[in-house]
């Protein structure tokens, strides 16, 4: 069984627009639910849509889909925070 992972960096750069899911979807011609199950890691989309939808975030579609940071775990992000944490206060006497 594959498990879905969500893709990061659709998902922070909506987020960091302030955009719903709806909101991008429309922008873009798709259905919500069919922007959350690409979002989401569940579906990969046509090549028409990968083009709309990084010229709508204003990044590559290598940047968006096939980056290796894009599938990050929450876990991972949660590591590498504490790592940065241990790194910082090792610098400080």
């Amino acid at each position: 069984m594959v498990i879905p992972m969500r893709n990061e960096k659709m998902y922070r750069l909506r987020i960091e627009r302030g955009l719903t899911q709806r909101e991008v979807a429309e922008a873009v011609g798709i259905s919500q639910s069919a922007y959350a199950m690409i979002e989401g890691g569940h579906r990969h989309p046509r090549k028409a849509i990968e083009k709309k939808l990084a010229d709508f975030f204003g990044v590559t579609v290598d940047e968006l889909f096939f980056a290796e940071n894009n599938h990050e775990t929450q876990y991972e992000d949660e590591l590498d925070a504490e790592r940065d944490d241990e790194n910082s206060d090792s610098n400080h006497p």
